[in-house]
């Protein structure tokens, strides 16, 4: 998957000496579990949030953003899913999000009889992982769900939104036009969404802007939930955050290189 650092995974278990830095991801779904109170802590401390509910909603966008970003991206260019569910997955916790991602085997999730490829990816990245850490964040927190999952819906979506691939991206398959990528790229997060599970289809819209730096347009994500992270020690709201006028986020955007 050699879309950029964004999206790298690592093959195989971590070296001896590393072993104790990374989390199961199959673990996190236990709401008083260790590994997630691990999570939770390195983003309590790292952003300094003042409670833990809000450190739960931006560690669930953060790590929709990062572990399970591969598998979105490269179903939507090439409709095969990387098994980036729970149980082949290990994560490495930062003191703002996750420094490290690996699967224990390199494969892709394998399909149900009648099942299409955005049907496995939703039941693979969605129903077996990023829900149920969700599920776990808000019994241990008590983070409103729909925020979280607004986390969910816009991690997933920042994997589509964040690619620039260059001219082709590197895949002969694909329309080497960046418009012709744009529509590609919108089309597949509407059919994820339209029947995705926890309502993450009202969570969210994409949008396309034009860069003021080079007058290419851009596929962006505006949330309609928030993560909190404003109220951290960082004080800032995320480019895509509700509680900013929709004109107004358009227009940073397009302002953003």
């Amino acid at each position: 998957m050699p879309y950029g650092p964004r999206w790298h995974v690592a093959v195989g278990g971590p070296d001896a000496a590393e072993a104790g830095r990374w989390l199961a991801a199959s673990s996190l779904a236990d709401p008083a579990g260790e590994a997630l109170g691990t999570l939770i802590e390195h983003e309590y401390h790292g952003s300094g949030h003042r409670t833990a509910h809000a450190a739960a909603l931006t560690v669930m966008a953060v790590y929709a953003g990062r572990v399970t970003a591969a598998a979105v991206l490269h179903w939507a260019l090439t409709d095969r899913v990387p098994d980036l569910s729970a149980g082949n997955v290990l994560v490495r916790p930062h003191a703002h999000g996750i420094a490290g991602v690996r699967v224990r085997e390199a494969r892709f999730a394998a399909a149900r009889p009648g099942e299409e490829s955005v049907a496995v990816l939703r039941r693979t990245v969605l129903e077996e992982h990023l829900l149920p850490v969700a599920d776990a964040l808000h019994r241990r927190t008590r983070a409103g769900l729909r925020q979280l999952r607004g986390g969910i819906a816009h991690g997933c979506a920042v994997a589509l939104c964040a690619f620039d691939g260059g001219s082709d991206g590197g895949f002969g398959d694909l329309d080497g036009a960046h418009d012709g990528r744009l529509d590609l790229l919108e089309r597949r997060w509407e059919r994820f969404v339209a029947g995705a599970p926890g309502g993450l289809a009202a969570l969210g819209e994409t949008a396309r802007v034009r860069r003021v730096s080079d007058g290419r347009e851009r596929l962006v994500y505006l949330r309609r939930t928030c993560c909190l992270f404003h109220t951290s020690a960082e004080a800032v709201r995320c480019a895509s955050c509700c509680l900013t006028d929709r004109g107004e986020r358009l227009r940073a955007y397009a302002r953003k290189r």
